[in-house]
């Protein structure tokens, strides 16, 4: 059987952000430099588990469940370590160097059915696009200024009159309910026919690449509707999809920005301009789904729906829902009352590229929105103006731009909103007693000392080094265990990823204690010998504490006098070196 070397695993868990994965599965909150969300692992009323991206691990304070990114789809989908590894691995776009003999993978053969479905759509349709028959719908895509790499990179296509598609598929073996479950056919009262007849076809996939329906635009000026969509189906959830983002995705990423805009031909307005990271919610009002989407980008969103009245209460609405599920975003200045494909016609690409680059914050959108909106003239209107925009620029974090924003509000309105911050203290109260919900603290002075052994073990092998110079060994079993692997993996490596280590750990208490010491608040970010001196120091004390006890013991249950004295002489001189070691530790 084929087996990943360690390395392999290592630089698939490396190039997998655990943020990212986790949020496939379940809906992350921003809470400082980490994220909190409702732990799947136990019945959770309130986000009880922390992921770190710094450490590449998450740990739930309620249940005790944590792990590294492989640990977590293993135990969310209930499948092996080897599968898990395929499916990160999947997730971070990275490819396997052999050919893994996975257990059978269940798949719906109902969804499969219907992928296939689209799969051989696409093929057909964008062979037909090539054929002299399609010469004219060509030059429309030439007219348009749409390219060869362009119909090839987003595999346009052409379903042509009387009914071609279905009869294609229909030798093709796939099954009519197939046809009409996948929404490229529909029954009528003369038969079978295309849902799709003489337009152009653009596909789209899901979030994982799976073709699932198209938009098709038609040829014709007279035809009734300029685009129709794929009907909902099982596999086509249009307010669960978001287009291109397969695509997009690796480029946000790099880019460290996503352009949002509204439909896929808008999306194909950009790549003329060779702006690749660009996704589109496909003309419907932004769902909390698609949010979420846009969250596991981890990039800035950039809104540039069009410039008309319906593409800024599109963007009005995107915002609010933003703002509650606190995704950042800004928001292209687009005064042109245009969508992008408009302006490359009336005002050429340089203007759109340029364009892009100048954007507004969300406050600033609502200031010039909502003035069109209210009636300033009118005291009501103002009023209700003036409560609004006070209510959005209270959730600002910025102090510096509140209080600008506020000056603005009441330059134009003359109502002072601005809120008195009169609860300071209460508030840092508050914040406190969130953060100790979820701290771990070490029992005794025995627990500390090692706590911070090994949490300095882990930040550096000079400290390492230093414990077993003048230690070499723990009290407690799981944590002396923890040490020999601290020790062990330094052999092959200069320093510790926490996430790496844990894939070699066995047992599973000792994986919980390494996931607590990562997790403790009292952990230092780097070596600190004076510290790990006196921690040191501690522990040695309470070894030699152990080692006094027992020598009482045994100088009770001795019956011979010498022996006896003996025995006192030698607990005596472990008396004095404890002392020692309790002076050097600094303790009284």
């Amino acid at each position: 059987m084929a087996r990943l070397s360690d390395q392999e695993i290592n630089q698939i868990r490396a190039k997998a952000d655990i943020v990212d994965v986790v949020g496939h599965y379940v809906q992350l909150h921003r809470k400082g430099k980490d994220y909190r969300c409702i732990c799947p692992f136990h019945d959770d009323h309130s986000p009880s588990m922390n992921i770190s991206s710094e450490k590449q691990i998450y740990k739930c304070f309620v249940c005790g469940a944590g792990g590294n990114v492989f640990t977590f789809v293993k135990d969310y989908e209930k499948i092996s370590f080897i599968e898990a590894v395929k499916k990160v691995a999947d997730y971070a776009g990275v490819s396997i160097s052999l050919d893994l003999d996975l257990p059978e993978k269940k798949v719906d053969p109902h969804l499969e059915a219907l992928y296939k479905v689209c799969k051989d759509t696409i093929e057909f349709t964008h062979y037909q696009l090539n054929t002299l028959d399609a010469k004219r719908v060509k030059e429309y895509l030439y007219k348009r200024n749409i390219t060869d790499d362009i119909i090839k990179k987003f595999e346009l296509g052409f379903n042509p009159a009387d009914d071609a598609l279905y009869q294609f598929l229909h030798k093709k073996k796939h099954d009519d309910e197939n046809l009409i479950g996948a929404g490229v056919a529909r029954l009528t009262s003369i038969g079978y026919r295309d849902v799709f007849a003489n337009r152009i076809l653009i596909p789209i996939h899901d979030a994982m690449g799976n073709p699932v329906g198209f938009t098709a635009r038609r040829l014709l000026e007279n035809e009734e509707a300029k685009y129709i969509n794929t009907t909902e189906t099982d596999i086509y959830k249009k307010g669960q999809l978001i287009f291109n983002y397969h695509r997009a995705k690796p480029l946000a990423r790099k880019a460290a920005n996503v352009y949002l805009v509204e439909g896929a031909m808008d999306v194909l307005a950009f790549e003329k301009v060779q702006i690749s990271n660009v996704v589109a919610t496909l003309g419907t009002a932004c769902t909390k789904e698609q949010i979420q989407l846009l969250k596991m980008m981890r990039a800035r969103v950039i809104v540039c729906y069009d410039g008309d009245t319906a593409g800024k209460n599109a963007t009005y609405k995107f915002g609010k829902l933003a703002k509650e599920q606190k995704l950042p975003f800004e928001i292209v200045d687009n005064k042109t009352g245009l969508d992008p494909d408009e302006i490359i016609d009336a005002y050429g690409k340089e203007e759109l590229k340029s364009m892009v680059n100048k954007t507004i914050s969300w406050i600033d959108f609502l200031f010039v929105f909502l003035m069109g909106r209210y009636d300033l003239e009118n005291y009501s209107q103002k009023k209700e103006f003036a409560m609004e925009m006070a209510q959005e620029i209270s959730q600002l974090e910025n102090d510096f731009e509140q209080t600008n924003y506020y000056v603005r509000l009441r330059e134009l309105t003359e109502f002072d909103m601005q809120v008195k911050k009169n609860e300071p203290i209460k508030k840092h109260v508050n914040q406190e007693y969130e953060k100790r919900m979820f701290l771990t603290y070490p029992k005794t002075k025995r627990h500390h000392a090692e706590y911070e052994i090994l949490s300095q073990m882990l930040n550096g092998i000079a400290a390492c080094n230093r414990f077993k110079e003048d230690l070499g060994f723990l009290k407690d079993d799981t944590s002396n265990k923890l040490a020999i692997y601290i020790i062990d993996f330094y052999r092959t490596h200069d320093h510790i990823m926490v996430a790496d280590l844990l894939d070699v750990i066995k047992e599973q208490n000792v994986k919980t204690l390494l996931l607590e010491i990562a997790s403790w608040e009292l952990a230092r970010n780097e070596v600190n010998m004076e510290v790990l001196k006196e921690a040191i120091a501690n522990e040695k004390a309470s070894l030699i504490e152990d080692q006094i006890q027992m020598m009482n013991s045994k100088i009770k249950e001795m019956h011979d006098p010498l022996e006896k004295a003996k025995l006192a002489v030698e607990r005596n001189k472990l008396i004095v070196e404890k002392e020692t070691w309790i002076h050097a530790s600094g303790r009284k």
